[in-house]
């Protein structure tokens, strides 16, 4: 009786190892997978590929800097960093934790800040090279089409 008891455990826990393997396998495959379209430039913006690597998502990093994601400026998430920063420090009984979260956040914000700002010059580096162009193609062919 003992012994089939020690088999059937034996058999349920090898059972729930393969699942959990099978599934971790999975998770990785998808990752790789992922990545590898990240490298390729066919995959997801830079905001999703952060996320990825394991750092915050801009959304939960708003949440954790309390500020709102539409009408952000980088003057409003330092005055609630500072604030978090400070009041969680270790000499005011703060918790290490929540001060690396808060830092993480601030981080996380300043580079989506930092895209968005190159996104635009490039963008209006793009509009007004492209305007350039369309106007001398016209002016080479003196309005003829061709």
């Amino acid at each position: 009786m003992a012994h089939r008891l020690l088999v059937q455990v034996i058999f349920t826990g090898a059972r729930v190892f393969g699942r959990a393997f099978t599934e971790a396998y999975k998770e990785a495959a998808a990752a790789t997978t992922v990545k590898q379209a990240a490298a390729d430039g066919k995959g997801p913006a830079k905001a999703s590929a952060a996320s990825r690597d394991g750092d915050i998502a801009l959304d939960e990093a708003c949440k954790i800097l309390d500020v709102d994601l539409s009408g952000l400026t980088l003057d409003k998430a330092q005055k609630k960093y500072d604030y978090l920063f400070d009041i969680n420090s270790k000499e005011k009984g703060g918790s290490f934790y929540i001060q690396s979260k808060v830092y993480r956040s601030m981080e996380r914000i300043k580079n989506e800040m930092q895209y968005l700002e190159e996104f635009q010059k490039a963008k209006s580096k793009k509009e007004s090279t492209g305007q350039g162009a369309a106007g001398e193609s016209s002016s080479n062919n003196n309005g003829k089409p061709t």
